[in-house]
């Protein structure tokens, strides 16, 4: 019960930030996910199906309150981050920093190239200017805000 109301706090407080704090971080539109980066943590620590679950329900809750675009399109991509972040469950200490941090740069991009692909790809833009002008200055931004997050707090203590 505990562990339950911990989550709910940290799912609350990464909503916020994603609301709040977010604008003031934005450069050129392009803002890191906390959301998204709690979700990374709780898929590592939790594994996959607890990752998917939290990953579709809090990314229904994202598109419910607005942060999100389509009614959805957040669950869908957060399900699909949870369950492939939840393949690190208990991997951290095996693995070194590089390898954990590069994987999951790469679920960060999967997450943001399914979104945007599928958001913006009925406005006629290419693939490419969506890659380059959305998908990857969003990886970019959330993987560094998901390190220092991680250094600054590092999750396989909790």
């Amino acid at each position: 019960m505990k562990n339950v109301l911990l989550l709910i706090g940290f799912s609350l407080l990464a909503i916020l930030l994603n609301i709040i704090v977010s604008p003031w971080l934005a450069i050129q539109g392009i803002k890191p996910d906390f959301v998204l980066i709690l979700l990374l943590f709780v898929s590592a620590l939790k594994g996959r199906v607890i990752g998917q679950v939290y990953g579709f329900g809090i990314g229904l809750i994202v598109d419910i309150i607005g942060i999100g675009s389509f009614l959805g399109l957040s669950a869908l991509t957060k399900t699909i981050t949870g369950f492939l972040s939840g393949n690190f469950k208990n991997s951290r200490s095996r693995i070194n920093d590089f390898t954990f941090y590069g994987m999951n740069i790469i679920i960060i991009f999967i997450h943001f190239a399914i979104f945007y692909l599928i958001n913006y790809k009925s406005c006629d833009y290419s693939t490419q200017f969506i890659l380059l002008r959305f998908v990857i200055p969003e990886t970019i931004y959330t993987s560094v805000a998901f390190i220092l997050i991680d250094y600054i707090f590092p999750f396989e203590s909790y």
